[in-house]
C-alpha cells in the first residue's frame, strides 16, 4: 500500500513540478505574413489568400495578396480577455465577401512568434434568424511573426 502511495505522490509530483509552454493571448506589435483561411462546409478544400500585416500601438494594416478585393485595409484595434477588436477605416465596393476584410471580433489565439484570429459572428436573435442555409463560413487569420 505504501509503494502505491508513493508512486501516487510521485507521479503527482511530477506532473505538478513539469512546466508546460505558456501561452500567451496578446497581440504581440510587429509585422506578420500569412494566410486567410476561409473555410466554406459545402466545400472540401477551404480558399486560402496570402496576406500581410502590421500591428503596432493599437493599429493596423493589412494587404491582401492575389485576393482580387479586397487588397489592402487598416484602421485600430484593441485587445481584452483573449478578444480583439478591429475597426477597418476604410471604404470598399459591395461586389465581394465583406467577411474578409479584418474588421470586428476575433478570438486571438498567439504565442511570442504566432498568432491566429478566428472571426466570432453575433448570434442569431429572434429579430434576427438564422438563415435557412446549412453552410457553414470560417475565417481565420493564420500568421507568423515577421520580425
Amino acid at each position: 500500500m505504501k509503494a502505491k502511495i508513493s508512486i501516487l505522490l510521485f507521479t503527482l509530483g511530477l506532473s505538478l513540478g513539469c512546466k508546460k509552454p505558456d501561452k500567451v493571448d496578446v497581440v504581440n506589435d510587429g509585422d506578420y505574413t500569412g494566410l486567410l483561411v476561409v473555410t466554406n462546409s459545402a466545400k472540401s478544400v477551404p480558399n486560402t489568400y496570402p496576406i500581410s500585416a502590421s500591428l503596432k500601438n493599437g493599429r493596423f494594416s493589412i494587404t491582401y495578396k492575389n485576393t482580387g478585393k479586397p487588397t489592402a485595409g487598416s484602421g485600430t484595434y484593441t485587445f481584452n480577455k483573449g478578444l480583439a477588436v478591429f475597426v477597418n477605416e476604410g471604404a470598399y465596393t459591395a461586389d465581394f465577401d465583406w467577411n474578409m476584410i479584418l474588421n470586428g471580433e476575433y478570438e486571438v489565439l498567439s504565442n511570442a512568434t504566432d498568432l491566429t484570429l478566428k472571426k466570432k459572428f453575433k448570434p442569431a436573435t429572434s429579430e434576427n434568424p438564422a438563415a435557412t442555409s446549412y453552410v457553414y463560413l470560417q475565417y481565420e487569420y493564420i500568421l507568423k511573426k515577421a520580425n
